[in-house]
């Protein structure tokens, strides 16, 4: 127990010094809808909804997924921290410490090698292609799969020779839990069967026929529980491109893999990589050959640790493999599966070491020092969006998204200009990128160019009709533009597609306030503060409404807490509108109270 406990002490030593430039790093792109303006995770009374509702995931109504302890962490840290990424954060980088420390210890009980095992646990640690899952904090997914993937592995080995039924349950409980946290933990009954015929062929695995038994039912389980709540039917129906086209491609995406994790210097947050839909393209040929004789190696040597560490990578990177994802290879897909190489590299280092003891000592401490330096390299390029998407252009120019995502960065810091030449780049690359004709409407629209920018978002709606998001700024058009009435069917469109769209609320009550309906202008704003206590906006408007309705103490409270929001929380410090809106708050709270 003192050696554990001193091992983790050291772990964490080292995590937190080589993680200290990323506590202040922002919430980035997926973080904004599923954490900063998602009001499901505002209250623990929520907690039950997770289980049940696959909406409360995300703001974004396409977003539905079932994650219901991804989202109960999300809640927790929100009860203890709010809207400050730095709990965010500390919570990622703990559970990469426990998943390291875990590591060590199912290395150690598997082959009784405590310099083998904390090898592996060094590699993980420290390698750069896991500083994705520190920096952004969506990728807790992995993180708390992961952790409870190796707790379960953790506890099935701890039982060894022993194997009663209530020797397991610790094992499914984990596996549960990892279930409930990303569905690729679905793979581990096939690692338990792996590992079973790694360590003495089919008699092992008869051995835990009860843990086998028991991991069957709890996953026939899982897939009965996402059929009948629909997402399993709703992720299939979203595939971005045909299954035979997405198993050729992820043939090289094996190989591009193994090459990232060898070779970790040109990391990126969206990776240029195409997709091979052509049964003679030699790329995905020449990858699937290689991957099939590195199994064939795999079969013919099956009591090699390094058998078993291939295996792994393997198995665990199935699910990506097998479901069409719109990102095609990323390196937070890795998290798990890379505990798979860390332990050949570390049985490669061992058999370095054993032959040439100083050698090898000098050899694995350049390494981690490496491993080291390039983490914190990329903490720095995780310090602002528009840093992260200038360094994935600069990787990968061809990638649209990568091209949106940079332009909405320069949009926040008020290069429009530049903005509209990256979304242009991105519309060259896939005219039909809905997301992209958006974003150049909205920049049309702050410009004043509202015809445009009514153009660019009918676009957007022709090629994907339910983005609630282009109905709600066709509504904000016509609102501006003197048409509340037509401004309403927009917003009431926007809202039928999406009753989470919390400021669609706000907006539809100006628009009944446009129109001389004051009452149910106060019931729009009531409606959006319910959903979003922390909306500045709805705080403002209904203070104005209530104000004209006579009920000036009710106002006077509204005004300070929308001054409040305004004056407290970051995203709106530096913005000159919203402190325009805070000074106005202040007066009119004052006024009110002094009369």
């Amino acid at each position: 127990m003192k050696r554990t406990a001193g091992i983790f002490l050291v772990f964490s030593l080292v995590g937190f010094i080589v993680f200290a430039n990323a506590w202040d790093n922002p919430f980035q792109f997926d973080d904004l809808h599923s954490i900063v303006e998602n009001p499901n995770i505002r209250s623990l009374d929520n907690l039950p909804g997770f289980f049940t509702n696959l909406h409360t995931f995300s703001v974004d109504q396409r977003g539905t997924m079932f994650r219901p302890l991804l989202l109960t962490t999300y809640a927790l840290n929100y009860a203890v921290h709010g809207k400050q990424v730095v709990g965010y954060r500390l919570v990622n980088l703990l559970l990469h410490l426990f998943c390291s420390l875990l590591l060590v210890g199912c290395i150690a009980r598997m082959i009784r090698r405590q310099d083998l095992a904390l090898a592996v646990g060094w590699i993980f640690l420290l390698h750069p292609i896991h500083g994705e899952t520190i920096n952004y904090i969506s990728s807790r997914s992995d993180l708390l799969v992961s952790f409870f993937f190796l707790l379960a592995l953790f506890f099935l080995i701890q039982r060894e020779g022993k194997g009663t039924w209530r020797d397991y349950r610790a094992t499914v409980l984990a596996y549960i839990a990892g279930l409930l946290s990303k569905s690729v933990a679905i793979t581990f009954p096939v690692v338990v069967v792996g590992y079973g015929l790694w360590q003495g062929g089919w008699r092992q695995v008869e051995k835990r026929w009860r843990a086998v038994l028991l991991l069957g039912l709890a996953t026939i389980s899982y897939l009965g529980i996402i059929t009948a709540n629909r997402f399993l039917s709703s992720s299939m129906a979203k595939a971005p491109r045909d299954l035979d086209v997405h198993l050729w491609t992820q043939l090289k995406a094996f190989i591009y893999y193994l090459w990232l994790f060898c070779v970790p210097v040109r990391l990126s947050v969206e990776h240029q990589f195409f997709v091979s839909a052509s049964l003679i393209d030699p790329v995905p040929v020449l990858a699937g050959l290689l991957l099939f004789s590195l199994v064939f190696f795999m079969l013919y040597g099956l009591r090699y640790l390094p058998t078993l560490g291939y295996a792994w990578f393997i198995v665990t990177l199935l699910p990506a493999s097998l479901v069409p994802l719109n990102i095609l290879v990323s390196e937070r897909r890795m998290y798990l599966a890379s505990a798979g190489l860390a332990l050949i590299g570390g049985w490669a280092w061992r058999q370095l070491a054993r032959r040439h003891r100083r050698f090898g000592l000098i050899i694995g401490v350049l390494t981690c020092l490496t491993y080291a330096g390039l983490t914190v390299e990329r903490n720095r390029v995780w310090a602002s969006p528009m840093r992260l998407w200038e360094d994935a252009v600069g990787k990968g120019p061809q990638m649209f998204r990568a091209q949106t995502n940079l332009a909405l960065a320069y949009v926040k810091e008020g290069r429009e200009d530049e903005a509209l030449k990256h979304l242009r780049t991105a519309l060259d690359s896939k005219p039909d990128f809905a997301d992209a004709w958006i974003e150049m409407g909205n920049i049309l629209q702050d410009k004043g160019e509202m015809a445009q920018a009514e153009d660019a978002y009918k676009k957007a709606l022709s090629f994907s009709p339910s983005m609630e998001g282009a109905y709600y700024n066709l509504g904000n058009i016509y609102l501006k533009s003197g048409h509340p009435a037509a401004a309403l069917e927009y917003y009431n469109e926007a809202l039928g597609r999406n009753p989470q769209l919390v400021i669609a609320y706000n907006n539809r009550g100006q628009a009944y306030e446009a129109l001389g309906e004051l009452e149910r202008a106060v019931g729009e704003y009531r409606m959006a503060l319910q959903q979003d206590s922390e909306l500045p906006q709805a705080w403002f408007n209904l203070a104005v409404a209530l104000e004209r309705q006579g009920s000036r103490q009710e106002a006077a409270q509204a005004y300070g807490k929308a001054r409040d929001l305004l004056l407290v929380h970051p995203e709106y410090e530096n913005d000159l509108q919203y402190q325009e809106f805070a000074r106005r708050a202040t007066a009119s709270a004052l006024r009110l109270q002094s009369n």
